[in-house]
């Protein structure tokens, strides 16, 4: 009945033409974000469709091989994780797959196949791990839908994301907003935070340095590889991203990256300087994103969720430290909740233990940077 393509190459036109015959596609499936994921040699897409007996398309995934682990705190733990290319790689997706059937029947026979495209290409690629994340906006999955990943041994974790009908008023929309946080967003008017959508490449430099002085402050060493800056600046042309920029006495104090897709703004980065005794470049970046997609007519503001909260109430402690204060930031907007799930598939548990290993290492260095350079930051000020 169905049959799968496995190609490393797509026309990007027919490509996010058919994305967009289903409601819930998103900003992560497009071409152009898959390509500008892509921006060294460890990293190429992979595009799957579904099709019919006529050739038609009635499912799509995108998804990135990864080579080797990325790595964060430092650039020698950085050539570290390149090592583990050797032992396997990784697929990741975000945001599928794509289901262009309302029928349930004829959705689980072409998630079937998608599952069966996925281990073709894991056999093909030498995976160590099946990373992805199912749609928000997807509203028909069900326990029969995950139970085809579950019978394939993916373990599922429970997510949600908080988001808004773009259709409301704009006054109801900012009425349901939290006090404190309609707060923000009018002291910063009144401090003369301006914004502004950065659409040239000067501003994409300064947009980097800031993202390089952000991840300063998580401990994050930040390198910007020359493909990935053009791949990204074709991402935005595209009109498939919008970043917004805040400035603060001609200071750019903060950025917004917004994905744009099929009707659906998804917010899925927010960085800051930290530069200044206040952060309200935040607050009013999300509030202007959020005027912005109601006037060009999108239909819905994803402002991106977490993991949910764990049942077990030993792991409780460690999930608040991760997720609380974002989630709490993010509940304030006023969003429903919707739940969509991360699909874990290990296919070599000693190889994953070893990434999980560096991983670890990695994430500690991290968060020792980070609480350095609060400690820094808190002797300067205190002078």
């Amino acid at each position: 009945m169905y049959e799968f393509q496995i190609l490393k190459s797509v026309d990007p036109k027919t490509w996010n033409n058919n994305l967009k015959k289903s409601k819930y596609s998103i900003f992560f499936q497009t071409h152009e974000y898959l390509m500008s994921e892509v921006s060294t040699p460890n990293k190429f897409p992979v595009f799957i469709n579904i099709v019919d007996e006529s050739k038609n398309i009635k499912g799509q995934l995108g998804l990135v091989i990864h080579k080797s682990v990325k790595a964060y705190s430092s650039t020698l733990m950085m050539k570290i994780m390149n090592l583990f290319s050797y032992f396997g790689s990784r697929a990741l997706w975000v945001g599928g797959p794509i289901i262009h059937e309302e029928n349930k029947t004829l959705r689980i026979h072409i998630l079937k196949k998608i599952i069966e495209a996925i281990e073709n290409i894991s056999n093909e690629n030498n995976l160590v791990l099946i990373s992805g994340y199912t749609p928000p906006q997807d509203y028909l999955i069900d326990d029969d839908y995950k139970n085809e990943f579950n019978n394939q041994r993916y373990h599922i974790n429970n997510f949600f994301t908080y988001a808004i009908d773009l259709s409301s008023d704009l006054d109801e929309i900012w009425n349901n907003i939290h006090n404190s946080t309609r707060r923000d967003v009018k002291r910063a008017q009144k401090q003369n935070i301006s914004v502004k959508e950065l659409s040239s490449i000067k501003e994409l430099d300064n947009y980097f340095q800031l993202s390089k002085t952000w991840a300063k402050t998580k401990g994050i060493v930040s390198i910007i590889n020359p493909n990935f800056k053009e791949r990204y600046w074709n991402c935005i042309k595209s009109g498939n991203e919008k970043v917004f920029l805040s400035y603060q006495d001609g200071e750019l104090i903060a950025s917004h990256r917004l994905g744009c897709f099929n009707g659906i703004a998804h917010s899925h980065q927010l960085t800051n300087s930290y530069s200044m005794a206040t952060n309200l470049g935040g607050p009013i970046l999300t509030w202007h994103a959020i005027e912005w997609a109601k006037n060009v007519g999108l239909r819905i503001y994803d402002f991106s969720g977490g993991e949910s909260p764990p049942e077990n109430e030993k792991d409780k402690k460690k999930y608040s430290e991760q997720w609380s204060s974002l989630l709490n930031y993010k509940k304030k907007w006023g969003g429903k909740e919707y739940p969509y799930y991360h699909l874990i598939k290990i296919k070599n548990k000693n190889k994953y233990k070893l990434f999980r290993f560096l991983s670890k290492i990695d994430w500690i260095l991290r968060n020792y940077k980070k609480e350095q350079y609060k400690r820094s930051k808190k002797e300067v000020n205190a002078k």
